[in-house]
């Protein structure tokens, strides 16, 4: 009986290495110019963003299985997701490229699973401060900090902060969720989605024009005093508007029924 106990309890041991993560990771430094471009495609996983003074980008990517769906392919789809970095100089492009996996299992069924299993891709990259970024994601945890230059970024239902941004921001998400903090509104900036969350934090002297184009759901709060003007006041319908601090860089707000907070810092 107590060989019985002994064989069961290696087993419940040994489960949790049975079940490990697969890993992989890709290092790369590469050369892009003070006022050049990086820009990064991905789809899940998380992108870590710092600068620096020197004239490159440093790019470490770790692929990583989704235990969510573990089953005995998943060291074989780690290998087969692949990062792809082209370009030096002016322009880095940084890629998280799953044609490979979703090659290796074609059907219906197949690709189907390749939804739901696809590798994590955890991004740590050092950039110049005032190069130019633009990042397209699906559902990714992205944080950018002390960024002096300006930023594209297009994401389904990620998370996003921003810190001590000096620039301007072009932002689309559906449903994400959105933390920006400027340290200087230096340009126009644009946000939109249809039902995310988005919190903007600006310098209380900060001048700038607000325009708006909110559905009836959408919630809005501004530490800064604006104007609100009804489209219809039936529907509900408003928008906010107006000079702050004696005008500046426009701030343009788009959402159906989402949130929006303007914050003083």
């Amino acid at each position: 009986m107590k060989r019985i106990w002994r064989l069961l309890l290696s087993c419940v041991i040994a489960i949790p290495f049975v079940f490990s993560q697969e890993t992989r990771e890709i290092e790369k430094s590469v050369a892009l110019k003070a006022d050049g471009r990086l820009v990064i495609d991905t789809y899940k996983g998380t992108v870590t963003i710092t600068t620096w003074d020197k004239a490159e980008v440093e790019i470490h990517a770790r692929i990583e299985s989704d235990d969510q769906f573990w089953d005995d392919r998943s060291g074989d789809d780690v290998r087969d997701t692949e990062v792809r970095i082209s370009g030096s100089g002016n322009e880095v492009r940084i890629k998280s490229d799953y044609d490979r996996l979703r090659n290796h299992r074609d059907g219906f069924f197949g690709i189907f699973e390749t939804g739901g299993s696809m590798p994590f891709v955890h991004y740590t990259i050092k950039m110049p401060k005032t190069a130019e970024l633009r990042i397209k994601d699906y559902k990714s945890k992205t944080s950018i900090s002390d960024l002096r230059a300006d930023v594209e970024i297009n994401t389904y239902k990620g998370e996003v902060e921003i810190t001590n941004l000096t620039g301007s921001v072009d932002l689309e998400t559906y449903k994400g969720e959105v933390d920006v903090r400027f340290s200087k509104l230096a340009k126009g900036s644009r946000f939109e989605t249809y039902k995310g969350n988005i919190s903007i934090m600006l310098p209380k002297q900060t001048g700038f024009d607000l325009e708006s184009d909110f559905g009836r759901k959408t919630d809005f709060d501004s530490d800064f005093n604006v104007s609100k003007r009804y489209r219809d006041k039936k529907k509900r319908e408003a928008d906010y508007y107006g000079s702050v601090n004696g005008g500046g860089p426009r701030l343009q707000l788009k959402s159906e029924k989402g949130s929006f907070r303007i914050r003083q810092s």
